[in-house]
């Protein structure tokens, strides 16, 4: 068998997952969480009023865009803890 071959460069580095979260936490999620609405006042003969609000790309799209951001946060903390759990077993022994 072939020994594994260790992942590359970008992938071994914390900072690029933290990276990788702070755009999803920054610029994605926030589409499924931003809301809109509007009220239409009473007119005589044309009925009551009403007020009306949701996602502002709609619900289900703000359903999948959370979803998603929300397994993408995930994925980028799991790698970060990895990473730090690899660096921490491969640290020499500290003698006193």
């Amino acid at each position: 068998m072939k020994p594994r071959k260790s992942p590359s460069w970008p992938l071994t580095r914390v900072w690029a997952w933290v990276v990788g979260l702070v755009v999803v936490v920054i610029f994605v999620l926030p589409w499924s969480l931003l809301w809109v609405g509007r009220c239409v006042d009473y007119a005589p003969g044309y009925g009551e009023s009403f007020c009306e609000s949701g996602p502002v790309i709609g619900q289900p799209a703000a359903g999948i865009v959370g979803a998603v951001s929300a397994l993408l946060m995930l994925y980028c903390l799991y790698r970060i803890v990895r990473i730090l759990i690899q660096r921490w077993r491969n640290q020499p022994a500290r003698t006193k």
